[in-house]
């Protein structure tokens, strides 16, 4: 819907950021360009998923900007934010092998507790056969 979301998120945020008490109506959204934005519900729904805004429960018109918001804008925009969130991931792989060993290890469990589930049942119908063959003698 929005190709230049990060773009318009950036921008809107210094509109929140520097308003007088840091909150907006949806409809006052803006481009990258200073026009009206288009399609302002389907932005602020955005913003409040990202947790930059809270949107007014009523109607959902008005859009203050949360303390995760302004600790964003306070530290450079959501580009920065957004590319040191990228770089992050990109360059921290052992918190995803964390979760793959992690991911195998339930794995392992799993197949451990089927696998002493069928050998527990088999050797219950050794037994059964055992005690059968013993009284047919």
């Amino acid at each position: 819907m929005f190709k230049n979301i990060d773009e318009l998120i950036d921008v809107n945020l210094k509109l929140l950021y520097t308003s007088k008490s840091q909150f907006m109506m949806r409809i006052n959204f803006k481009d990258e360009f200073g026009y009206n934005l288009k399609n302002t519900k389907k932005f602020s729904e955005i913003l409040d998923s990202k947790g930059l805004v809270r949107l007014e429960s009523s109607q959902g018109f008005r859009c203050d900007l949360t303390d995760f918001g302004r600790h964003v804008f306070e530290n450079g925009g959501w580009m920065k934010y957004i590319s040191t969130i990228q770089s992050y991931t990109k360059f921290n792989p052992v918190a995803d092998m964390n979760s793959e060993v992690e991911k195998i290890k339930q794995l392992f469990h799993k197949k451990l507790i089927i696998t002493s589930l069928v050998v527990l049942v088999l050797c219950f119908l050794i037994t059964l056969l055992t005690i059968g063959l013993l009284k047919g003698f």
